[in-house]
């Protein structure tokens, strides 16, 4: 049960995380060439371009929504988890870069 969910989430957020990794990695060398200076706006990047992804995103898959919605996945849960996977490898690499220049 729990694989067949994984695999619908994958199938799902797929095209999403691709964007938003390169926007990560885009947001990592920014943080790296600039230093902790530009910090804020690296922040604000990563919230607008996830935004607009989400946005994006939701716009593309909308007429997908009901195969997710008969696999037992409701629309709320798929983005929550899918922004929460965003953020969750956001933060890490950002503490990770942080702590590594310091």
């Amino acid at each position: 049960m729990i694989s067949r969910k994984l695999k619908l989430l994958s199938l799902y957020a797929g095209d999403f995380l691709v964007f938003s990794l390169l926007m990560t990695l885009l947001s990592f060398y920014v943080y790296y060439a600039t230093g902790v200076g530009f910090l804020t706006a690296i922040i604000w990047f990563k919230i607008m371009t996830s935004a607009v992804g989400i946005l994006v995103h939701q716009e593309r898959k909308s007429k997908e929504l009901f195969f997710y919605m008969n696999n037992g996945l409701g629309k709320k849960e798929l983005m929550i988890i899918t922004v929460s996977v965003d953020f969750v490898i956001w933060l890490f690499g950002m503490i990770c870069i942080v702590k590594s220049t310091l």
